[in-house]
């Protein structure tokens, strides 16, 4: 089996300059990413249950007003 010579490499001007540049875009993107990263602002924490509830559409059971509930002592 023959074998080839090892493939040179020329890095050019033009190679660098648009190196750069591309760097630079994927930096600008990214410092645009972090202005969103924490989330809404309108958002001021967590909701109460009820508004969650709702939200959802869950109807928790009632409590019952009767008399309290006492074990049977024997």
């Amino acid at each position: 089996m023959l074998r080839r010579p090892p493939t040179t490499i020329e890095l050019k001007v033009d190679d660098i300059r648009e190196y750069e540049f591309m760097r630079q875009q994927i930096a600008k993107e990214q410092e645009k990413a972090k202005v969103f990263e924490g989330g809404p602002s309108w958002q001021s924490g967590p909701k109460p249950k009820e508004e969650v509830y709702a939200r959802i559409g869950y109807v928790p059971p009632e409590k019952s007003t009767g008399a309290p509930c006492r074990p049977n002592l024997l």
